[in-house]
Formats: C-alpha cells, sequence, structure tokens
C-alpha cells in the first residue's frame, strides 16, 4: 500500500532520525537518506546504499534495542541505541544492500520513469505524448489514464489510492484514453498530481491499514480522502455516489457524474 507520500514521510522523518549516525551491523555511517519512486535509499560510508521498498504491508521504524516482533524482516543496530528495523507482515518488501553501482543497477530503479512530485508540465506532457525511452509509443497498451498513471515507467511513485484521489481532482474517468486529453485537461491532470500528492505528505500519509511512521505516529490522509474505498458515499463535488470498476485489474473509485467519459 505505501506509496510516494508515505515513502516520503518515512524519509524524512528518518532524516534527523539516522544521518550521521553509525549502523553497527555493517560498521557504516550513514550520510544521507532520499526516496526514489516509492523506494527508499539510505546511502552509507564506503559507498554502500542500504535501500528499502515497503510494497503492500512494510514499514520503517526506530525502536528501543533488542525490540522484537515475528514480522521484522531486517534490523539495524544504530549508534544512538536505538534499531531501525523494517517489519513486513506479507513479506511483499524488498531489502537492497551493497555497492551503490549494483544497488541502482536493480531493474526497478533502471526502469524508473521520472518522479510524480518532481517532474515538470513540459516533461509531463512528452511523456503522455508517448515520449518515453522506458515506454515505447502506445506504452504496451496501457492507452487508458488510469493504468498509465499506475505505470512506474512513465510516472515513480503514484499508486491506486492517489491514482484514484488525482483523477477525481482532475475530473476524468479513469478510463480516459491518454490521447483524448486536450492541453487544459493535462495541465489540469498534472497540476492534481503535484496537489494530491503535496497534500497527503502534509498529512503524514495513509494508515489505512498497516503502515505507520518510523515514530509510530498514524497517517492522516486516508480519514480526508475524497473518492478512494468510498463506493455508494456522496461525492463531496456533486452528491452522486461514489462508483467503483475494476481497471486494469484495480478497483478504481470515481464520481459518475464529475468523471463522465467524454471520449465514448
Amino acid at each position: 500500500m505505501p506509496e510516494l507520500p508515505e515513502a516520503e514521510v518515512t524519509t524524512r522523518k528518518l532524516r534527523p532520525l539516522i544521518i550521521g549516525k553509525r549502523i553497527l551491523n555493517f560498521n557504516r555511517r550513514i550520510l544521507n537518506i532520499e526516496r526514489r519512486g516509492k523506494a527508499i535509499l539510505i546511502h552509507l560510508s564506503g559507498g554502500k546504499i542500504l535501500g528499502f521498498h515497503q510494497r503492500m504491508t512494510g514499514k520503517l521504524l526506530i525502536v528501543p534495542r533488542g525490540w522484537k516482533d515475528k514480522h521484522t524482516r531486517f534490523a539495524a543496530k544504530l549508534s544512538s541505541g536505538k534499531d531501525l528495523v523494517f517489519h513486513d507482515v506479507r513479506k511483499f518488501g524488498i531489502v537492497w544492500y551493497g555497492e551503490a553501482k549494483k544497488v541502482m543497477s536493480d531493474q526497478y530503479f533502471k526502469t524508473l520513469g521520472p518522479d510524480a512530485l518532481r517532474i515538470s508540465l513540459e516533461s509531463f506532457r512528452e511523456i503522455l505524448k508517448g515520449n518515453n525511452p522506458l515506454n515505447p509509443p502506445y506504452f504496451k497498451g496501457e492507452t487508458k489514464i488510469k493504468p498509465f498513471l499506475l505505470n512506474q515507467k512513465n510516472l515513480a511513485g503514484i499508486g491506486n489510492i492517489m491514482a484514484d484521489e488525482i483523477l477525481w481532482r482532475a475530473k476524468i474517468y479513469p478510463k480516459r484514453e491518454v490521447r483524448s486529453l486536450n492541453r487544459s485537461e493535462v495541465r489540469n491532470l498534472w497540476k492534481s498530481i503535484k496537489f494530491i500528492l503535496n497534500r497527503s505528505i502534509k498529512l503524514g500519509g495513509s494508515s489505512m491499514r498497516d503502515w505507520l511512521h518510523p515514530d509510530g505516529d498514524k497517517g492522516g490522509y486516508f480519514e480526508k480522502r475524497c473518492v478512494y474505498d468510498r463506493e455508494g458515499k456522496k461525492c463531496f463535488r456533486c452528491g452522486r455516489k461514489i462508483s467503483r470498476k475494476k481497471i486494469a485489474g484495480r478497483s478504481s473509485y470515481y464520481c459518475p457524474s464529475c468523471q463522465a467519459l467524454k471520449n465514448k
């Protein structure tokens, strides 16, 4: 479940807690921490990287030394006397460790598109036109906007929750053809991506199931969401009941009035 906002919140909260500390397991000092898409990279002395992808149920926590839980996948002993642990109930998460060049040659990073939070409008327009070296023209059949947003080769960081929220704000039906969007709609979609991602980050991300901040706090975006998982409830904009439909194998929530399909 953790998407770009959750990875960003985790990175920001970990930064003051771990930078400058030493990981005793590897005898490496933590130099920096950054987010790449939904992944979190901890840069260590000696040119090493310790990386994590939280996937469905993963979370990074700062806990007392010796803290134990059966779902702990990895534990790093910090020189501060605390432990940095990767807790992952369903075990779908990824842990990377090694030379920076080797970690960054992983297929996930090699095929990662521009960051959804940082992409410029000009670059966004080009990718929507199919000018993406990671995805040949026609997007290999992914011509609908919802699957397009979910494809990490196109944009890095957007998952199912954020995609539905973004499309609702932009008033775009999830199955609209990418090429049917006019310049005004593309600009509005780009602005909606920035707005929704930043709003989620400001609210601390979504703690709808297992995900927590490194200090154990919960995110508040899920309680403030506009459309995701609100099937049958009233749209906050027009009052029509929210609908749900399977799109590219994922449950998609939308307002049939505000997001009416224009290109039938």
